[in-house]
């Protein structure tokens, strides 16, 4: 369908891959950011997360570069590294590290930060002439027509002393991400607001940059040393990125807080579960301070079950905002815009409609991540699992461990991981026996 006028709230990815995709389908989008854009790859106020480390996992940097052709090569000029997932992640969980590919493989995406990412993305958005910022400025309201029954535009609030707008549209996107107000907004215009499921790990960051030590020759890019429930909080993520530049980044479940001094810091690396991480910063040059995250809760807010207004969606951590610890959040917003790009196709656009594939699609994300943060005891709003929760969270702690020495399934592991093969596949009876028949190999061997 044919649109004059969209306006997206929120200029972060979710936000400007929904603008991409509605540059094929209006005359005029226009994104509503509360921050002034920096001109070049920088942190800004408005996402307290772009310290933190950030994975575009290979299904969502496919999308990327549908959306945005040969914006990989944009990023790799601009210093981002290619990241063969299989050669070059390596991964230490239940006592041991991956086994790796020798050989190149195709499941490949980038690593860099995410002030890079976003910035690149903005330089492509630039070259759609109908697309426009108008920055500094958050939205605080919906208008309405006189029934209230569609929504006509949103009124603004500028943050540089410029007084209110508002600004009319066809279709309103609200990419705002965790700290949306669509809730409140929907229900002063009449609309019962959507239920909402937390699930918080009280999962808390601590991530400093390093500069690359000259003699570094080990062939990772990406390190994770994995937290294992119920009783080891801990993990560790060191990751190469541009500018020469390490970002490393050390967490604790349960309120088991890196500490945000150098000291602290370091003894806290050193309790990790491999020594590792711990001797690749311990004499590498600090490149930054400390920056601690906290907002890291799983939340989901139930828009497909209540009834919409015509003219209005939400999208991204707006919707459903995830444990950031499983990489998932940057490939969710892409999976979304995919999607509102085949809604936008339909002749009649339904909110409602919009909102049920949507919670389709994010469906299997939450459960991974929550899942998973229930099986710490100190999470709030975790689910005692079931005897057939608990025999799957077996046979995939069975399966990890037999990926971490048999190359067909650590394969296969990492095409589910990156979404380019249906969880489903885990639970074919070919690979069943294959998990169960290299557990057996490995108990006899020990």
């Amino acid at each position: 369908m044919k649109l004059k006028k969209a306006v997206v709230i929120g200029g972060s990815i979710a936000g400007l891959l929904a603008a991409r995709v509605l540059a094929e389908h209006c005359d005029s989008v226009i994104i509503v950011e509360r921050d002034r854009l920096p001109l070049q790859p920088q942190m800004r106020k408005g996402v307290p997360q772009s310290a933190q480390p950030h994975v575009l996992l290979v299904r969502g940097y496919r999308i990327l570069e549908e959306l945005f052709p040969s914006i990989g090569s944009q990023l790799s000029a601009a210093g981002a590294l290619t990241l063969d997932w299989m050669r070059e992640f390596h991964f230490f969980t239940q006592g041991r590290w991956s086994k790796n590919a020798v050989v190149p493989s195709e499941i490949v995406s980038l690593t860099c930060s995410r002030p890079l990412l976003e910035w690149a993305i903005r330089q492509r958005l630039a070259e759609f002439s109908q697309v426009q910022f108008v920055e500094q400025h958050r939205a605080i309201a919906l208008l309405t027509n006189p029934s209230q029954t569609q929504v006509t535009g949103v009124k603004l609030q500028s943050l540089a002393g410029e007084g209110l707008k508002e600004l009319s549209a066809d279709l309103i996107i609200d990419a705002s991400g965790r700290r949306s107000h669509a809730p409140q907004w929907l229900e002063n215009i009449g609309f019962t607001p959507p239920p909402e499921t937390i699930v918080n790990p009280f999962l808390g960051y601590a991530t400093r940059r390093y500069k690359q030590p000259e003699d570094f020759a080990e062939d990772w890019k990406v390190m994770l040393i994995t937290q294992e429930p119920p009783k080891n909080t801990r993990l560790g993520y060191l990751a190469k990125i541009e500018g020469g530049e390490w970002i490393a980044t050390l967490g604790g479940y349960g309120r088991d807080f890196p500490p945000l001094d150098n000291q602290g810091f370091l003894a806290f690396a050193r309790s990790l579960s491999s020594p590792r991480f711990y001797e690749s910063i311990k004499d590498a040059e600090p490149a930054s301070p400390i920056y601690a995250h906290r907002a890291t809760a799983n939340r989901l807010r139930h828009y497909e079950k209540i009834n919409m207004p015509g003219g209005f969606v939400v999208l991204g951590d707006a919707v459903c905002a995830l444990c950031p610890v499983y990489g998932q959040g940057m490939t969710v917003s892409a999976l979304s815009a995919m999607l509102l790009k085949d809604w936008l196709s339909d002749t009649e656009l339904q909110p409602s409609r919009f909102q049920k594939n949507l919670a389709k699609s994010n469906s299997f994300h939450w459960m991974l991540a929550t899942t998973q943060d229930s099986r710490f005891l100190t999470t709030l709003g975790r689910k005692e699992p079931s005897w057939a929760n608990k025999l799957l969270v077996w046979y995939n702690q069975t399966l990890i461990e037999s990926s971490n020495v048999d190359t067909e399934l650590r394969t296969l592991f990492v095409e589910i991981t990156h979404l380019l093969k249906s969880p489903l596949t885990f639970y074919h009876p070919q690979v069943v026996f294959r998990v169960l028949t290299q557990k057996k190999i490995s108990s006899n061997l020990s």
